[in-house]
Order: structure tokens, then C-alpha cells, then sequence
């Protein structure tokens, strides 16, 4: 589907592309990404003024995919011969392809590529046969794309696949930050309802595109998403069910999680699962980055001390908010299914918001508009023995950024509400001790604080007096 939006935030995709075509050599290229992130508009941007073929594939059987594949070429190349009475066997279509791409530049896109796989799991030992036969020494460009990340990378970018070494480049098409998604927004939107919205959509175009920004978060929420027949409506389903055979398990840990259940043991007991038996199934939704495992900011790559967090803001959303009250809107009983959004809705919100922080202060690093040059970003958690009760007590902070090299440390927390400049004081008094219970360079180490929130009054003075500090005007 092609939207009526200009392609947005795709530069360093379409300089990758655009590169490659500049190369005399022929060019095979992986291009992937999940469901709807706007893989196909990408390509139809770089295909314009082009020569070209675009092939979407079906799941039909293979030898109908190969005679639609040949009309789509003849059409390119105007020739009627083929189109009248297309190929039905891939090596005369390569054959064709190699003679075509001796003199010209040859296009050729073949999008969600899995459904190919699925039709011949020996494919990819065909492509690789015919590649090292006929096209690795022409012009073509041959771009291979798929929205199955599983297939993708086991089938097609795996050392074990048979197209492993002849592909000359590869990118992982991701959503985009709230910077960019932001431009989706008309002129003028408030900024405080782009980041609910976002908190529903993350940077995914097609979520985007698909609401009323106009509107606010909740009215989308009740006019487009939940609503039977709505194309949101059964999107967080759909997506495991392309990737994954059995997703039953899958669904059950994602509504876990999205309950706030994050160790290992938590989601087990929340599912009624044997813990040992978690870890394939996490790895797994960690590979489609739809979770994520997490230690404090300080720790080692191999820490104890980890945790899993739903990732991608839409699975989020959709698994606290649709999933649990499928019944609600199946029955129309949109009273209780509000109640339930009323409550919780905001929370959500504010996860979300976190996130955005997060990647603010990513950009503020590249542009070098912080007293520090971050190395590592992410959250902080931890316990500490209460002196008075000898309890333990926990105590986490939002974000940490780390400059590795230099012994700076940045600690922020996030607020998603407005503040006053007393509120905001009392807020980074609270944090400065609670900084002092991170173990990081502690003898050496130049601490800086920041707050985040909606709106902050007296930002300036409080930027005056050495601490960092933003509001959604800053965004």
C-alpha cells in the first residue's frame, strides 16, 4: 500500500540502496523488517525513475510464482513473447534475466521472499545455483525482501544458507524514533497526544498512517483499534502467526509481560510454565525484537541481574489493552473496555515515554549537546538494606547514560506530567540519592542529573544551575 506521505527518515536506507546501484558489478541484496515498517514504500521509492520489476510474491504454488514473476519482466522489457507465454521453470527465466543484464542495468525486486521458501524450501539452493551460473557476472541489481524475520535470517542470511557469501549487502529495516514519527503529525498537533499516540503505534509508518492523527490517542484507540474489522484490531496476533508455528505459548508470555511481570520466574508462574523451559521462547520473541532482555546499565553483558520487557510500544499496547478485553468488544460492552483504558492507559503512557527519553538523549550525544559523550545508555536497578528497618528495599532510575572513557554518568528520571520548580528540585534531590547507590567509578566518576517531563517550570534556571532539563518543547 502506498500512502500519500513523503518517505520519511529513510536516508541512510535509500543512500544504501542507492549506492549499491551506482556499482557496476552485480549487486544481491537482503532487505528485511517487520511487518509493516514500510520495507515495500522504501523500495517504491527507490525503484521511481528506475527501470525495474517488482514481484510480490503469493502463496501460490511455485511454478504459478515463476510464470507471474516472467509477465512482471516482460511488462518491464516490453516483450509480449514472454508475457503471452511466461516461463515456467527458474532456469530460463535466469537465462533471460543473464542476456538482459549484459548490456543494461537490470532492477529486479522479489518482496516477502518467505513465501517462496514456503512454496520450495529448496529455493535458496536455486537462487544460489543460478546466481553463481548466469547473474554474478551481469548488471543486474536482485533485492531479496521479506517481512519474516525468522525465515529471513535462518534461510536467507544464515552461514548454513546456500546464499550465504553471494549477497553483497543486508539491512534490517527498523521503526523509527519519535523524532522522526513526529513528521507523520500535521502542523501544528499537540505534542503531548503525538507521544500517546506513539506509545500505541511506536515508529511503525503503517500504524501511523492508518490513524487519525487529528484526533486524539483515545478516539483512535475506540474508532480504529478496537473495533471488529479494523486493521489493528487483530494486528498483535497476526504478527506471531507469520512468524511462528505454535504461537499459543508466545501470546500467553506477551500479555504476562505486558502485566508487568518481568523476571524469568514471574512470567512462568503468570503462564503456569516451567521457568527451564522459558528461554527458547524468550530468545525467540527477543530475535523478532518484540522483547527485550535487560541488566542495569552497569553491570556486564552476562549479568545475573536481567529482566524482560516488552519492546516494541504496539505489542505492548496490544496485549495490555486488546487481547485481556476481547470479550469486552466482541460484546460491544465498550463501558468496561474504557473503564479498563481509563485506569491503565496513562500508565502505559509513561513506559513508553521513557523510551522516548532515552532516544532523545541518543540525539543529543550524536549532535554533541551533552556534558558527556555516552557510551552506554539504559536503565538502573537495584536493592538497598534499609538502615533503620533492615529491610531490602528497592530502588531504580529511569535512565543512566555512561561516557566510559571520561567517568561521566548522566542520571534522568522521566515524568509523564507537568511540574513546578519546587516539584522539580524535590525530584532531582530524590535522585541524587538515589545515584548514590549506584556502583559505577564512584571515587572519580562527574555526575550530572536530568528530569524529563511534560511541561517544567523554571527550565531555564534550572539548566542555569548545571542540571539538565526538557519538556516536550524541547522535542
Amino acid at each position: 500500500m502506498v500512502h500519500n506521505i513523503n518517505l520519511i527518515d529513510r536516508e541512510e536506507e535509500t543512500a544504501f540502496l542507492e549506492e549499491a546501484y551506482t556499482q557496476t558489478k552485480s549487486q544481491l541484496l537482503v532487505l528485511y523488517g517487520r511487518r509493516r515498517v514500510g520495507k515495500t514504500y522504501l523500495l517504491q521509492h527507490f525503484m521511481r525513475n528506475k527501470k525495474h520489476a517488482y514481484f510480490l510474491c503469493t502463496k501460490g504454488n511455485e511454478v504459478e510464482q515463476i510464470r507471474l514473476l516472467s509477465r512482471m519482466i516482460g511488462e518491464t522489457f516490453n516483450d509480449t513473447a514472454l508475457i503471452m507465454s511466461p516461463f515456467s521453470e527458474w532456469r530460463a527465466l535466469f537465462i533471460y534475466l543473464h542476456e538482459k543484464a549484459q548490456k543494461e542495468k537490470v532492477l529486479l525486486v522479489i518482496d516477502e521472499f518467505p513465501y517462496l521458501i514456503t512454496a520450495n524450501s529448496a529455493i535458496t539452493s536455486i537462487f544460489q545455483k543460478y546466481w553463481d551460473e548466469y547473474l554474478s557476472n551481469s548488471k543486474i541489481m536482485l533485492i531479496l525482501c521479506g517481512s519474516s524475520i525468522a525465515m529471513m535470517e535462518s534461510e536467507v542470511l544464515a552461514h548454513k544458507s546456500p546464499l550465504y557469501g553471494r549477497r553483497t549487502g543486508q539491512w534490517k529495516v527498523k521503526p523509527m524514533n519519535f523524532e522522526n514519527a513526529l513528521k507523520f503529525f500535521p502542523k501544528g498537533a499537540s505534542v503531548k497526544e503525538a507521544v500517546r499516540i506513539f506509545a500505541i503505534t511506536g515508529g511503525v509508518p503503517f500504524y501511523l498512517a492508518d490513524l487519525d492523527l487529528g484526533k486524539t490517542a483515545i478516539e483512535n484507540i475506540l474508532e480504529r483499534i478496537a473495533r471488529k474489522g479494523k486493521m489493528l484490531y487483530e494486528e498483535g496476533e497476526i504478527l506471531l502467526k507469520e512468524e511462528l508455528r505454535d504461537p499459543s505459548t508466545y501470546f500467553s508470555m506477551l500479555e504476562a509481560m505486558s502485566a508487568g511481570n518481568t523476571k524469568q520466574t514471574e512470567i512462568a508462574n503468570r503462564i503456569g510454565m516451567d521457568s527451564t523451559a522459558l528461554p527458547r521462547y524468550l530468545s525467540t520473541l527477543e530475535r523478532l525484537e518484540y522483547v527485550e532482555k535487560i541488566a542495569p546499565v552497569t553491570e556486564p553483558k552476562k549479568s545475573k541481574k536481567t529482566i524482560y520487557k516488552i519492546k516494541d510500544n504496539f505489542m505492548d499496547f496490544w496485549y495490555k489493552f486488546i487481547y485481556p478485553n476481547r470479550s469486552y468488544i466482541e460484546d460491544n460492552n465498550y463501558k468496561k473496555f474504557r473503564e479498563f483504558l481509563d485506569v491503565y492507559f496513562e500508565k502505559h503512557v509513561s513506559f513508553a515515554f521513557e523510551g522516548i527519553c532515552r532516544d532523545f538523549l541518543k540525539g543529543q550525544n550524536a549532535k554533541d549537546l551533552l556534558p558527556i559523550s555516552i557510551t552506554k545508555i539504559g536503565t538502573w536497578y537495584g536493592y538497598y538494606r534499609d538502615e533503620d528497618f533492615g529491610e531490602r528495599t528497592p530502588v531504580e532510575i529511569d535512565v543512566v547514560a555512561l561516557d566510559e572513557n571520561g567517568d561521566g554518568i548522566i542520571f534522568t528520571e522521566c515524568k509523564w506530567q507537568d511540574l513546578s520548580y519546587r516539584g522539580t528540585e524535590k525530584l532531582i534531590a530524590e535522585l541524587k540519592e538515589k545515584s548514590k547507590r549506584v556502583e559505577w567509578n564512584n571515587s572519580k566518576r562527574k555526575e550530572y542529573f536530568a528530569v524529563f517531563a511534560r511541561k517544567i517550570d523554571g527550565k531555564e534556571n534550572l539548566r542555569k544551575n548545571g542540571f539538565l532539563a526538557y519538556d516536550l518543547d524541547d522535542f
